[in-house]
């Protein structure tokens, strides 16, 4: 008899999907029919292979201070679907005091903004399949409250793990200006039931460095003083120093490095400088000591180069602004000063050493810039259940 598509065994179309090209690919193919979506949402084991073969495709590039999108594309001509979802922030140049929290990750598809004149905070998810219209809509919160004189409140919302066993959570860090003291409580979603953690005492953190915070796999970071960051376990909820490796101790040099993540969720520091790219690990030395080690250094010169068509001694300056997310760095290299300033957009994988170009800009104002990387559809991780309304 003839072959057709429903021939074919539950591991054999899964060995297909395994070859698609990226994960809007695959969304797309298990739409198509409830048999496709089933075939992704009952196994783990599936999705985990696609995630080792296909890294997050990045959807999107968020400017500051314009608030704006900008979507980058291989081919020249940007996804349609993309395109749709970021309409609302395809725009033209105009400066606002919005702008990406970059110190603030995304969460669960959700972009966060704060405007740099108000305090105000607001989440935006403009891309959330399987969900209502309405859970694309712009959120904007209230100015962040003080308890009393001397008190202050921070959130961070932790994402769920992968596969979602482990739910959204939201961590409140209470603690006065000096940092003498923090108190830590945790609300889950899943249980509606908030635990709230032993005050810790001696933390003292320098004021004009208490704003530069970090949210990256595992930790809620704070840069605590020249040569230390102060961290907050989030598994464990209690608080630990982390001291700098010896290079990157001093007054300024935190405007040269950032904290992230590998691709196997290691927490690291990329440094760049002169455009030699360093980056060091949080692992355990030969005595069992967990600290910042060098894990790789790479020489950035000849692709600045060549993208650039400009040699890096022609007032070129590049890592102004950084975002490490995932294995990957994204950086901007600007030549000129001025109306006239060229910048490039980048993007560098530390496990392939592999610089692609994102997009290029002609701006008055050098702009910061922040990925959207594409996290997993919920509805294709629930292994029971039908569509999504």
């Amino acid at each position: 008899e003839p072959t057709s598509i429903s021939s074919l065994t539950d591991d054999l179309l899964r060995e297909i999907f395994l070859r698609l090209p990226d994960l809007p690919t695959l969304v797309r193919a298990a739409i198509t029919c409830r048999p496709f979506l089933c075939l992704v949402r009952s196994s783990r084991a599936f999705r985990r292979r696609f995630r080792e073969l296909h890294a997050s495709p990045i959807l999107a590039l968020f400017l500051t201070p314009y608030m704006r999108a900008v979507i980058p594309s291989a081919s020249g001509s940007p996804d349609p679907d993309t395109t749709a979802a970021f309409a609302d922030l395809l725009g033209d140049d105009d400066a606002t005091e919005w702008g990406t929290d970059s110190q603030i990750p995304y969460s669960d598809g959700y972009v966060a903004f704060v405007n740099r004149s108000t305090d105000q905070t607001a989440s935006y998810s403009p891309l959330n399949i399987g969900a209502p219209a309405q859970a694309q809509a712009l959120d904007i919160y209230p100015k962040p409250p003080r308890e009393g004189v001397d008190a202050w409140l921070e959130f961070y919302t932790l994402p769920p793990d992968q596969e979602g066993q482990r739910p959204s959570r939201v961590v409140c860090v209470r603690h006065d200006s000096s940092w003498a003291c923090a108190r830590v409580a945790v609300f889950s979603s899943h249980a509606m039931k908030c635990q709230i953690f032993p005050e810790s005492r001696g933390l003292l953190l320098e004021r004009d460095r208490c704003t530069i915070r970090k949210l990256v796999h595992g930790f809620v970071c704070w840069l605590q003083s020249e040569n230390c960051i102060l961290a907050l376990n989030t598994v464990t909820f209690q608080f630990s120093r982390m001291y700098l490796p010896p290079p990157l101790r001093g007054p300024y040099t935190y405007l040269s490095f950032e904290l992230g993540q590998t691709k196997d969720g290691k927490l690291c520091i990329v440094h760049l400088q002169e455009f030699t790219l360093s980056v060091w690990l949080w692992t355990p030395d030969d005595d069992g000591v967990e600290r910042f080690m060098l894990h790789k250094m790479f020489q950035l010169h000849t692709i600045v180069k060549e993208i650039t068509k400009r040699s890096v001694l022609d007032n070129v300056d590049a890592g102004e602004h950084m975002n490490v997310t995932d294995g990957f760095v994204y950086l901007s290299v600007v030549h000129g000063r001025g109306m006239q300033s060229s910048q490039w957009f980048l993007s560098f994988c530390l496990e392939t050493a592999e610089v692609k170009l994102l997009f290029e800009k002609t701006c008055r104002i050098r702009c910061l810039v922040d990925p959207y990387i594409m996290a997993w559809p919920p509805s294709l991780m629930h292994d029971k259940g039908g569509f999504r309304n």
